[in-house]
C-alpha cells in the first residue's frame, strides 16, 4: 500500500509542480529575445562574442601552420645539386 501512495504522490507532485515550471521555462526560452536589455549589457556581449570568434580563428590558423610545411622543409633532388 505505502508503494502505491508514493506513487500517486509522485503523479501528483509532477502534476502541480513540475510541469508548470517546465512550462514556465519554455516560455522564458521562447520569449527571451522580445525583453527588454540593457543596451551596454548588448554591446559587451557582442564584443565578447568577436574576441571569442577571433580567438578562435587564431588558434585554428595557428595549429594549421604548425601542423603544415613549408617548401623549405622539403629540399627536392635538385637543391642537393645546386649546394
Amino acid at each position: 500500500m505505502s508503494l502505491f501512495s508514493n506513487l500517486v504522490l509522485d503523479l501528483v507532485d509532477f502534476k502541480d509542480r513540475v510541469r508548470p515550471l517546465a512550462k514556465d521555462i519554455a516560455l522564458m526560452d521562447v520569449t527571451r529575445p522580445y525583453q527588454k536589455h540593457n543596451m551596454n549589457t548588448l554591446l559587451r556581449d557582442e564584443q565578447e562574442f568577436q574576441d571569442t570568434v577571433r580567438k578562435v580563428q587564431a588558434d585554428i590558423e595557428k595549429e594549421a601552420i604548425e601542423e603544415g610545411y613549408s617548401s623549405r622543409e622539403i629540399e627536392g633532388p635538385d637543391s642537393r645539386k645546386q649546394q
